[in-house]
């Protein structure tokens, strides 16, 4: 692809996702935290319109935002610091501090995270990423990787989520929710392991944890052995081969694809060849579905209509996994121009003035087929804008940017 199109489609990102966050007279972070009537723009699952008493600013629809703009910076930081500034506004609007100086997320806004379920801890993996040291980032972290590995710990409702959560017939994946102990009908999504993993695996890193690194692959390894479908893709949500939600929802996949790459970052190498083997095929899969245009259909094996549109969220998703495998050396080169092909066509055809388009909101894991409305498509929802950043942030890396964040 020329040189020139691609720096155009680049631009055009840039614009979109510093209009949406950096540059927005709304999206101000503490001010959106302290308010609870107010949302950022890209939070398109309100539960209640008139008031948010938590759970709202603490998810990971916010994370994968913020998490992508720390990404933008780390891929240019004498470029990126107002990028760094924004995340940090953020984190810190999530924190109060105890009489004696100790910090801790506010239980206004995150005070289910430790028994409602996979959701609540990706942005986790954000706080292990700018924690500097033992700083107060750092203590948190420590906090919340205690919720899910302690056997130990009884949490706030009375349980210990490594024991209870978890099964030896899953490969040791967490449940996908746990409220209430009721697990859901297809326990392990493949959301859920981009929602859990990567934290776990980066602060298990951080600390020398070599039993919960196992732990990581072997959780990686049954879902590449158990929800791969005889067409090359992965099942939405699964309790085993035999019982699986029927749908190849290509957001459900792409999070599976950020899980490995951001998994292989910090595994020990005796696990690499296994992860690299198990990435490959994902991706080969994948690539299958991929339409002319460059991108990928909401459900990736149905054709493209009105109704199953060229999405964009799954489609950021797979062109992150992609260009992060080739820029580790973990996928060969050749790969990069199949990415590079969905992200123009993200720029050029869902980029539509100051609105990311055709972001799909929610499909269930339950058998019931929501994956067919229209209203469901939506601008800017932060499950697409957030991976959408992280794309941008891999071309940053892929095409040698920097100067053209300056």
């Amino acid at each position: 692809m020329e040189k020139e199109r691609i720096q155009q489609a680049y631009l055009k990102a840039k614009k979109y996702i510093d209009t949406l966050t950096v540059n927005s007279p709304v999206n101000v972070p503490e001010a959106v935290v302290a308010d609870e009537h107010r949302f950022f723009t890209w939070d398109n699952e309100k539960r209640t319109p008139s008031q948010k008493p938590y759970l709202f600013d603490w998810s990971y629809y916010n994370g994968v935002v913020m998490e992508g703009l720390f990404d933008v910076y780390e891929a240019c930081p004498e470029a990126g610091g107002r990028y760094l500034d924004y995340v940090h506004r953020y984190l810190d609007a999530m924190i109060v501090r105890d009489s004696a100086g100790n910090p801790s997320l506010s239980r206004n806004l995150a005070g289910y995270v430790d028994h409602h379920g996979a959701d609540c801890y990706k942005t986790a993996a954000l706080l292990v990423r700018a924690a500097q040291g033992e700083d107060g980032y750092m203590q948190i972290c420590r906090d919340l990787y205690r919720d899910l590995t302690d056997e130990n710990y009884v949490n706030s409702t009375g349980h210990i989520v490594p024991k209870e959560y978890t099964e030896a017939a899953l490969g040791y994946n967490y449940w996908h929710s746990w409220a209430n102990g009721n697990p859901p009908k297809y326990k392990v999504w493949l959301d859920g392991i981009y929602m859990l993993q990567p934290f776990i695996a980066h602060f298990a890193a951080r600390v020398g944890d070599r039993r919960q690194l196992e732990l990581v692959n072997g959780r990686l390894s049954w879902v590449a052995k158990t929800l791969l479908a005889p067409d090359g893709m992965y099942w939405h949500a699964a309790n085993s081969a035999d019982d699986m939600c029927p749908y190849h929802w290509t957001r459900a996949m792409g999070w599976y694809g950020m899980a490995m790459v951001d998994v292989m970052e910090v595994l020990p190498e005796e696990y690499m060849e296994e992860r690299k083997a198990a990435l490959k095929l994902f991706v080969d899969g994948m690539l299958r579905y991929q339409k002319p245009e460059g991108l990928w259909t909401n459900v990736a094996d149905w054709d493209t209509s009105e109704t199953n549109r060229l999405e964009t969220s799954g489609t950021a998703m797979i062109v992150y996994t992609i260009l992060k495998g080739v820029r580790h050396g973990w996928l060969d080169s050749s790969y990069a121009e199949a990415a590079v092909k969905g992200f123009v066509a993200m720029a050029e055809l869902k980029i539509n003035g100051d609105r990311l388009d055709d972001i799909y909101l929610k499909a269930t894991a339950n058998n019931t087929d929501n994956y067919r409305l229209p209203e469901y498509y939506l601008p800017d929802e932060g499950k697409g804008s957030g991976p959408f950043i992280m794309a941008y942030s891999e071309i940053i890396l892929f095409q040698k940017g920097c100067a053209l964040l300056k």
